[in-house]
């Protein structure tokens, strides 16, 4: 996606922000990078304790004073949530006939500006259709309880599908633009051993509060196959897409930031013949009577949402009348939530979240180098794995078998951490996944990280136009690459295997230290791969000895992606 009708906010840089002597102290001690990998001991240069402090204070500063910018309307909130795993969410999809799509669109109804937008939401589906969407769960984080939410697929004018919230049921009350308090209405959504049951009674609103009625609205019982029985989903990556923004009937959106516990979930599939099913919402007339599938997720999904994101960015979709009445109280409202994260990040009890972005212009480059088999264990060596992190291959395109690899990316980076930066990455096992271990950092306006703590400015550059040229570092040990830029077109198109970016869901640094990482789908978009032999590239540095000696794969990036980190998520359990 790109940046307009006022989508995306560029952060204003935000100065590095310390606090009193202790700070200065360690930057002054740690000014330039370590000359070594830390090893596999205790955390170095600094210990846990260390880290912990600088932590609390220097992301405390930060979300001190994003909380102020909220306040005043010139920064976004960010709040993190999570959908259990039990009971399971589960996804109920109807087909809306193409001849019926007319007179639901009217009835949902949709906001001035939107249309219906076709979507495949599985890989099974043969072609795009209109869709309504009742997804049931159960949240924790910015909301808590069972909710239920009857979606469509809307094209606000990007051309780019987009969740539709038509209707939204808290059990246990919310927030949210519509209302905006939504008063409970209660319902059932539980699984006992392998059988989910849901049960929703209508309600009747009687002086502006919503009443349990008599009358059914949603039931359904969803016997769980035995695991070898089960058939695996894998969502589409237009459906994951859609959810980076999701609109309400006002045309006021949340945006969200997600990983592979979305793109890559376990998810089934169940033969809608064999659930119980009795659906007495409004669109049922507009519906094809058989859903075409029940999708049940099997783990906890994983967001971060910044709310009513368009009030302030501003995008023409919500009208001037609701701007004056939300713009407000969001300020006031997410300016005293995110003042309580900000409190509990300086205390130690709060992870703190912070906003950067890759920017799409200059485009970032991936450069890959493949690690052949008989240098993998010298590798491991001299990265000095910390305990539980074993050097793991990946597929990087789709179809790619898994070897193992180092990368170097050289992008623009603004909001947290913004310069112009280098980074070389491997891929490693944790126990859980493959994940991404940051071997070298560098930027040109300096740094701060788990390991070398307060880094210096560095020597890199990175322009893209009619060629792209890249530097990082001078002297014997310099990376240099410079190559002509081809138009992208379909032949040059390649696509990111989804290993490849759910291994950034954390990036762990040489000590342990890992960082999480939430982004939006624009990591989903296609790539223009550039012949290695095109490359004049020259590099001699402390990687080189353990990969090929020409890259086997070169990507320009030219989407950027906006990304949501908790920096240094794991030192606790360190």
């Amino acid at each position: 996606m790109g940046s307009t009708n006022g989508r995306r906010q560029r952060s204003a840089r935000v100065r590095l922000v310390g606090t009193g002597m202790v700070l200065a102290a360690l930057a002054a001690a740690c000014a330039a990078p370590a000359p070594v990998p830390p090893g596999t001991g205790p955390l170095t240069p600094a210990g846990a304790a260390t880290l912990a402090q600088l932590k609390r204070s220097h992301f405390g500063a930060l979300a001190q004073d994003g909380a102020a910018r909220i306040g005043a309307g010139l920064a976004q909130p960010l709040a993190e949530f999570s959908v259990v795993d039990s009971p399971p969410s589960i996804f109920v999809n109807w087909t809306v006939p193409d001849a019926q799509a007319t007179a639901f669109e009217a009835v949902a109804p949709l906001p001035p500006g939107f249309t219906l937008a076709k979507v495949r939401i599985v890989e099974s589906d043969p072609v795009p259709r209109y869709w309504l969407s009742l997804n049931v769960y159960r949240v924790s984080g910015l909301t808590t309880g069972l909710r239920a939410e009857w979606s469509t697929y809307v094209d606000d004018g990007d051309g780019v599908p987009r969740f539709m919230i038509l209707k939204a049921r808290a059990a246990e009350g919310s927030l949210d633009p519509i209302g905006p308090l939504a008063l409970p209405e209660p319902f059932e959504h539980s699984v006992v051993g392998s059988t989910i049951r849901t049960s929703m009674k209508d309600t009747a609103v009687q002086n502006g509060v919503p009443l349990l009625t008599a009358d059914d609205l949603f039931t359904s019982t969803i016997e769980l196959p035995a695991p070898a029985d089960r058939v695996a989903a894998v969502p589409t990556r237009e459906w994951v897409t859609a959810n980076d923004f999701i609109f309400w009937r006002n045309g006021v959106n949340d945006r969200i930031f997600h990983n592979s516990s979305s793109h890559s979930a376990r998810l089934i599939s169940l033969d809608p013949s064999a659930v119980t099913l009795d659906d007495h919402s409004a669109w049922a007339p507009f519906l094809d009577p058989t859903p075409a599938h029940v999708l049940v997720y099997l783990d906890a999904i994983d967001f971060v949402i910044s709310p009513w994101w368009n009030v302030t960015a501003v995008d023409g979709n919500v009208d001037a009348a609701t701007l004056a009445n939300l713009a407000p109280l969001k300020a006031s409202l997410y300016s005293g939530l995110s003042s309580t994260l900000a409190l509990g990040v300086l205390t130690g009890t709060g992870e703190p979240a912070v906003r950067s972005r890759v920017e799409s212009d200059p485009a970032a480059v991936h450069w890959h180098w493949r690690v052949p088999p008989g240098q993998v264990a010298a590798l491991a060596v001299a990265a000095g794995l910390p305990p539980g992190l074993t050097l793991a291959p990946v597929a990087l395109e789709e179809g790619d078998a898994p070897v193992h690899w180092i990368t170097l990316t050289a992008s623009q980076r603004s909001g947290d951490g913004a310069g112009t930066r280098a980074e070389w990455t491997t891929y490693v096992d944790d126990g859980d996944g493959v994940r991404t271990l940051v071997l070298e950092s560098r930027s040109s306006t300096g740094s701060l990280d788990p390991v070398d703590l307060f880094s210096a400015p560095f020597p890199v550059t990175h322009t893209v136009a009619a060629t792209a040229t890249s530097t990082v570092g001078t002297g014997g040990s310099a990376f240099s690459s410079s190559f002509a830029m081809p138009a992208p077109t379909p032949a040059n198109a390649v696509l990111a295997d989804r290993r490849w970016v759910g291994a950034t869901d954390l990036r762990y640094w040489r000590n342990g230290v890992a960082d999480r990482v939430t982004y939006e789908s624009t990591v989903f978009d296609s790539r223009t791969a550039i012949d290695p032999a095109t490359a004049a590239i020259s590099y001699g540095g402390q990687w080189s000895p353990f990969a090929d000696a020409t890259p086997d794969r070169i990507w320009v990036d030219r989407s950027g992606v906006d990304i949501v980190t908790n920096p240094w998520w794991n030192l606790g359990a360190l």
